[in-house]
């Protein structure tokens, strides 16, 4: 038995040269145990195959190049996708359908954080993240498990006034927080200071009326309700992105174009009639059908990006280190011909 699943391993691992997969993912595809698995991994990094290196309580494999060159089965016909409850994947129903017909079945994992859907996807509990480019870039590093397709909509977000001056705030590392930066970069606003929320709830439930909100659709319409006040919108601010799909190694390359293709499409269905899924994401978010109406006009789609256009983005997060060449690594190579 022991031997049958070190080769199932290593057969599994044959697929992934030269890329870093989540660990996660190998205790799944082999239904054993996560002892015996990382019993049999140890084995293989001692014998030069692999590395392994820990980050919090997970873990991520590196495969050398050479242990084989095949193009791995599609093992997954399950694909779980994380988004952030948003109103912006108006897009999702005809992505989901695209997929469906390529013979995937999706699960939908609604976070209510951008970051914590990209670590999810990093880590390998999800297969595919829908979430803002600044996290996904800002995990890459550390992770790198995944790809970037370079695509999107862009818009959705209002800044608003709670009543008197105070800090702004923000959700952290992400595109809200990116605009915050750009905000307070260029004097747009006298707020003091910075207060991150981790939820929405967190934001609606604060009591103060004082400071700024940076905030998402449909957040900023709950707050609008509730007297907040706009005060800066993507009319006046430009950001040429929110958030794009990222994808895991774990998918392998002939799945991850699929599914490339199937998003681009996706937005392209999204272009010509924005509001043709607004019901279906409406079940699948508990977001009301009237709110997200409102929606169609707030997001756009935006130009393709480039590897180039990341690095404005970096530069507010790091600067310097680490060097900036290792986040263009994040882009999807072949997802990017699609665009051109």
């Amino acid at each position: 038995m022991g031997s049958l699943l070190r080769e199932k391993i290593i057969d599994i691992l044959r697929s992934y040269g030269g890329s870093y997969v989540p660990q996660s993912y190998i205790h799944r595809a082999v239904n054993a145990s996560k002892s015996r698995v990382s019993e049999i991994l140890g084995e293989l990094e001692k014998e030069g195959l692999i590395s392994r290196r820990s980050i919090g309580r997970s873990r991520v494999i590196y495969v050398y190049p050479g242990i084989s060159e095949r193009e791995p089965k599609e093992r997954m016909r399950k694909i779980r996708i994380g988004i952030v409850f948003s109103s912006e994947y108006l897009f999702l129903p005809s992505f989901l359908k695209q997929i469906k017909a390529k013979g995937y079945e999706a699960e939908i994992i609604i976070f209510r954080e951008g970051l914590k859907a990209t670590k999810a996807l990093a880590e390998g509990a999800v297969d595919a993240a829908i979430s803002p480019l600044p996290g996904q870039l800002y995990l890459y590093p550390m992770y790198r498990t995944y790809s970037i397709v370079l695509n999107g909509l862009s818009g959705g977000f209002k800044v608003l006034s709670l009543g008197e001056p105070g800090p702004l705030y923000s959700s952290m590392i992400s595109t809200m927080d990116f605009i915050r930066n750009a905000i307070l970069s260029r004097k747009e606003l006298e707020a003091e200071g910075t207060s991150y929320y981790r939820s929405p709830e967190e934001i609606l439930k604060l009591k103060s009326r004082k400071g700024f909100v940076v905030t998402w659709h449909p957040i900023y319409i709950e707050l609008e309700r509730r007297g907040a006040k706009p005060v800066l919108d993507s009319s006046s601010l430009e950001i040429r992105f929110c958030c794009t799909l990222a994808l895991s190694n774990a998918l392998g390359k002939r799945a991850k174009l699929k599914l490339s293709k199937s998003y681009l499409r996706a937005l392209r269905d999204f272009e010509r009639d924005p509001g043709k899924g607004i019901e279906h994401y409406s079940s699948l978010t508990g977001i009301d059908a009237s709110i997200l109406k409102s929606a169609t006009s707030d997001y756009r789609i935006v130009d393709p990006l480039d590897p180039s256009s990341i690095d404005e983005i970096v530069e507010s997060f790091a600067p310097r280190i680490p060097e900036g060449n290792i986040y263009r690594e994040a882009v999807d190579r072949e997802a990017l011909e699609l665009l051109q």
